[in-house]
């Protein structure tokens, strides 16, 4: 007869969590539906089951959905009979209850996580996660009642702090099924301009970038990407028609080397860059390549010189740094960022806006 896997490795503190019944609802259910079937070995209606649960707890519709679900995550199977169904578990499989077991590592883990998580994924996903963010921050709360130590370890992005956009989460979800079941989508996407545009495209993957979403799709025939910032995307409806996404080593390539990012040349260049001594505590600590070579010139300038691709994000960060950086060579990427660095002249001032 199958059983349960005993779950080891619970500390007291998770132990008296889980004795004053903070398993959300439908994971007492799902429980108690695994216990009964594990423990009689054999099919059990969908009426039984519903009874195990109390049929004052769920309806009759919705527990069905509950058992479909339980089907995708859980090793059970339905087996028809006539217009009953009746579910038990797969011959051979041992099912597997997945509680919110941690210690304090794994604790902190799903602190730091959450609010990362919470940007990039879509609502359900996070809500199935809630249990674990919830029994994080009691665990470490009780195991550190006098020192909440963990709250003092946080992160904070450089620069202008952007709100980020607002995504529309039915989109959002049905990207990431797109995305999971390997299916095209159909997506209405608004331009910078306020153009409304449909694409039927085969979604590749989704990258969190500079606080906004992107929705990579694949073009089979020109082997190419494309990218949709999510927060524009107004509508995606399902197809269910397979596509054919590139491998992940594929994917993965293109997001650290091309994604949201142009090239001024497709040749590499050796930057040579003085940087005032109010700048050059970075370049210090830092290289811009493995080769990069620096000194210090008799003015106090810092000198630094490297091989790299001479990228957009190249020359935003040198024009950052306005007079207190002198861009040297070479010769081509230092007209470049003098022309980016003249204003267009002002209009009149009797000129209609």
């Amino acid at each position: 007869m199958t059983k349960l896997p005993h779950q080891d490795g619970i500390d007291d503190i998770t132990r008296r969590q889980f004795g004053r019944g903070e398993l959300t609802n439908q994971q007492h259910r799902h429980l108690r539906i695994l216990n009964h079937l594990t423990s009689t070995g054999i099919a059990a209606s969908t009426t039984e089951l519903w009874e195990v649960v109390g049929q004052d707890q769920i309806t009759k519709r919705q527990f069905q959905r509950d058992l479909e679900h339980m089907v995708q995550t859980y090793s059970i199977e339905c087996d028809e009979r006539g217009r009953s169904k009746y579910w038990s578990i797969k011959a051979g499989t041992t099912p597997r209850f997945v509680l919110p077991v941690l210690d304090e590592y794994a604790a902190l883990a799903f602190h730091l996580a959450q609010s990362l998580l919470e940007e990039i994924l879509p609502a359900n996903i996070v809500g199935s996660l809630t249990p674990w963010f919830s029994a994080s921050k009691n665990l470490l709360l009780a195991k550190n009642p006098d020192n909440p130590w963990y709250e003092r370890l946080t992160s904070k992005r450089e620069g202008i702090q952007l709100e980020p956009p607002t995504i529309d989460p039915p989109v959002l979800a049905a990207l990431y099924l797109a995305l999971q079941k390997g299916e095209e989508i159909k997506i209405e996407h608004i331009r910078a301009g306020g153009q409304k545009k449909e694409h039927v495209i085969t979604p590749a993957g989704i990258v969190a970038s500079n606080q906004t979403l992107y929705l990579l799709a694949y073009n089979v025939k020109h082997k190419d990407y494309t990218s949709y910032a999510i927060h524009r995307i107004a509508q995606a409806t399902a197809r269910y028609t397979p596509a054919s996404a590139p491998d992940v080593a594929d994917f993965l390539d293109y997001v650290e080397e091309g994604f949201n990012e142009f090239y001024v040349s497709e040749d590499e260049i050796t930057l040579i860059v003085d940087f005032h001594p109010h700048a050059q505590r970075k370049m210090l600590e830092y290289q811009l390549a493995e080769d990069q070579q620096q000194e210090v010139l008799s003015d106090k300038w810092l000198r630094v010189k490297a091989t790299l691709y001479p990228t957009g994000s190249l020359l935003t960060w040198l024009l950052g740094y306005g007079k207190l950086v002198r861009v040297i060579g070479p010769p081509d990427l230092v007209k470049r960022l003098d022309e980016m660095r003249q204003a267009p002249p002002a209009p009149p001032l009797d000129a209609p806006l």
